[in-house]
């Protein structure tokens, strides 16, 4: 039976008549301590650490060794450990192919056996042995939930279109944005930094004929994962003189005289509502939200409302995100709809009566009055439209990202928000950052 050598020796330590040469990385019997003529050398190393697969499937080490004399080597393994037990990483004991040193390890897939170990690899030829140590690692992934919204359009000018929602993206829950269902949820590297992006709102048309601003696009990106972008909604259509809805996560509401509402992004939010049939001054098109489009202006100052927006309870709240802001009236007989879309939306400025901001006291957009009703702060809410006269329409509201993590982050920037949901860690990001597995 071979000696058990001990773990880990230090140059000059002796056991059973051996002496440890820490050059030679062997065991030297006492009688012949120089090694000269005497003790396998190893030709192909192994390296010094080795990453274990995390789906299960095996990998291999070599370590190839011969005797000067042709005696021949047999291999072995031992665990830096009190009892040599085989370490939790591994499901089963290590196989070792004795005719070309190859070594073969059968990982763990249960993620609470992460961890590290070590072993040492060893040649003999029956009285001396060559060791080499190998740090093994397996680490899995942190797997997260994502919910990731665009800052909203910003809505039309002088009872312009109401400002489109900011696109929405998320892996939470059975539905994204624009009718998508929900996407995969990322998996992120042990040791990797990733780069988080919240897109603000955009300003509300100031002077007839413009648009109002495009909201800016949010994200997340970083190594071993595709970007996750969300597009910034469309800005609504001007009033005074018309103008289309602009294009964007979802579509700004387009200006009277039947102007077309933008188009939505697919997957993420949907086309804003189209002007009325009359020329300005009536009703003009609510933006379209992530749950639904904007409806259009009537005659009769009846103003589009903001299309709904999509409801993800990725952090514990049972909110709506992404709302389209309502559109803007003049004046008429109408009933002045102008109400925003639930999820941020800002409420349009009608003639017989304010636009609502869409949503929850937590979650809504200010209502229309003369200018259009902002969207929600970090609901990715559109803009209301202003109604007629020299009326500005609302600013879109800023985006939001959420990462809902399968194990904590080891750091952070940029202060989000830290919950926990049963052993998930959530973080809440309402400005620009970063997160470190």
């Amino acid at each position: 039976m071979a000696t058990n050598f001990p773990n880990s020796p230090s140059d000059g330590d002796t056991h059973a008549g051996f002496t440890y040469n820490a050059t030679k990385g062997a065991w030297l019997s006492a009688a012949s301590s120089d090694g000269a003529g005497e003790g396998p050398i190893v030709y192909t190393e192994p390296p010094t650490s080795h990453t274990l697969n995390t789906d299960g499937s095996t990998s291999t080490v070599q370590m190839q060794a011969v005797d000067p004399e042709g005696t021949a080597i047999t291999y072995g393994i031992a665990y830096a450990n009190s009892t040599n037990a085989r370490p939790t990483q591994l499901v089963a004991d290590t196989t070792i192919d004795q005719s070309t040193g190859t070594y073969t390890f059968d990982p763990s897939v249960t993620s609470s056996h992460a961890g590290s170990f070590k072993a040492r690899l060893s040649a003999s030829d029956g009285i001396t042995h060559a060791t080499r140590f190998v740090d093994f690692s397996l680490q899995f992934p942190t797997l997260a939930h994502y919910l990731v919204v665009a800052g909203g359009g910003g809505g039309g000018y002088w009872s312009g279109g109401g400002g489109g929602a900011g696109g929405l993206r998320t892996s939470f829950g059975s539905a994204s944005g624009g009718g998508g269902s929900a996407e995969s949820q990322l998996s992120l590297g042990t040791g990797d930094t990733y780069t988080i992006t919240v897109g603000a709102g955009g300003a509300g048309a100031s002077s007839g004929g413009v648009t109002g601003s495009t909201g800016v696009d949010s994200s997340v990106a970083g190594t071993g994962i595709t970007t996750i972008t969300s597009v910034g909604g469309g800005g609504g259509g001007g009033g005074s003189a018309a103008t289309a809805g602009g294009n964007g996560g979802s579509g700004g509401g387009g200006g009277s005289g039947l102007l077309a509402g933008g188009t939505g992004t697919a997957n993420q939010g949907y086309a804003g509502g189209i002007g009325s049939p009359a020329a300005h001054p009536y009703g003009h098109g609510g933006g379209g939200g992530a749950g639904g489009v904007g409806t259009p202006g009537a005659s009769g100052s009846d103003s589009g409302v903001g299309g709904p927006g999509v409801q993800v309870n990725i952090d514990g709240n049972n909110y709506y995100w992404a709302g389209g802001g309502g559109g803007g009236a003049h004046n008429g007989t109408g009933t002045n709809w102008s109400n925003g879309g639930i999820g941020g939306g800002g409420g349009g400025a009608g003639y017989q009566q304010n636009g609502v901001g869409g949503g929850s006291a937590l979650n809504s957009g200010a209502n229309g009055a003369n200018a259009g009703g902002a969207g929600g702060a970090n609901t990715g809410g559109g803009g209301g439209a202003g109604k007629g006269g020299a009326n500005n329409g609302g600013a879109g509201g800023s985006g939001i990202v959420i990462l809902r993590l399968s194990s904590a982050a080891t750091s952070t920037t940029g202060s989000p928000t830290v919950t926990t949901i049963g052993s998930e860690t959530v973080y809440t990001f309402l400005s620009n950052g970063t997160i470190t597995i």
